[in-house]
């Protein structure tokens, strides 16, 4: 089996390509340079030039601040570049992996959502990725969506300069105080774990809906105490609420993912323990 994927200098893509390591499966990466998703003739060119069997499509404008300043580009970069994708991928016979999000859920339910609970976004972000969903469905019939929460790993993230416990450390190292919001709960995710989980329903050719996040879930707060007690470090830190940190947009105030179609995740500590190790910050 031949795997493209796009994105694959990304957090979750970069960990696809470090930890595939199946005699059954070729692993082709493929960055922006390669091809702009935006651009329909060079990623049908690119997908034609190495022919898979699967594209995942790991690609997305998730800066969610300047999503709402600019809608335009979160849809083009998500809506029609899977789009572009999912048709490419069509044209060649290949099957299309699409990673979602956590956030085209609404936060209402408080209980884990699971892969065919009704999608209600709160953002311009989610939004987009409700419609990536529907317009990939529609593009390729051969489709699995692969919702995923809270992503943390190896490689940062390009959008968003880091991930959340580079930016805890960096402050905790720096003297400043941090407030961390205590009343959103998510499932805090290292993109290798959803990496390695990914394997077998790719390998296996199973379609459909997957949800793969962190066992458990649990507060944006929560998860720094964790980040600063693994570290042995004791800053200026205190819990704040959504209201008083004064956020600059809707997000779900519970969005912690469940699943019935695929195996469970570790608890999101584990996933920290191993990024920590991984990443060279020992525990204290």
């Amino acid at each position: 089996m031949k795997v493209l994927v796009l994105g694959a200098n990304g957090q979750l893509g970069s960990d696809i390509v470090r930890l595939w390591h199946d005699p059954g499966v070729t692993v082709i990466a493929a960055t922006r340079a390669e091809a702009d998703v935006t651009d329909a003739n060079a990623v049908e060119a690119l997908v034609r030039n190495h022919e898979p069997d699967v594209v995942i499509n790991t690609t997305a404008f998730h800066n969610l601040p300047v999503a709402e300043q600019d809608p335009e580009t979160c849809f083009r970069v998500n809506v029609v570049g899977g789009r572009n994708v999912a048709r490419a991928a069509k044209a060649v016979g290949a099957a299309i992996v699409q990673i979602s999000t956590d956030y085209v859920f609404d936060g209402e339910k408080r209980t884990p959502y699971l892969e065919e609970d009704s999608r209600r976004a709160l953002n311009i972000y989610g939004a987009a990725k409700i419609a990536t969903e529907d317009v990939v469905r529609q593009a390729n019939p051969e489709w699995t969506i692969v919702r995923v929460s809270g992503l943390y790993g190896l490689a940062g993230s390009a959008g968003k300069g880091g991930n959340f416990v580079e930016t805890m450390l960096r402050l905790a190292h720096e003297g400043k105080p941090i407030r961390v919001v205590s009343d959103q709960v998510s499932s805090p995710t290292n993109t290798a774990e959803i990496a390695e989980a990914l394997l077998p329903i790719v390998r296996d050719g199973r379609r459909g809906v997957f949800h793969l996040a962190a066992g458990e879930g649990c507060s944006w707060y929560t998860f720094a105490g964790r980040i600063f007690e693994r570290r042995g470090l004791s800053p200026d830190f205190a819990p704040t609420t959504t209201a008083e940190f004064g956020a600059p947009l809707a997000r779900p105030m519970y969005s912690v993912l469940g699943t019935t179609r695929a195996p469970a995740l570790s608890h999101w500590s584990v996933g920290l323990e191993r990024y920590l190790r991984e990443k060279g910050h020992a525990a204290l």
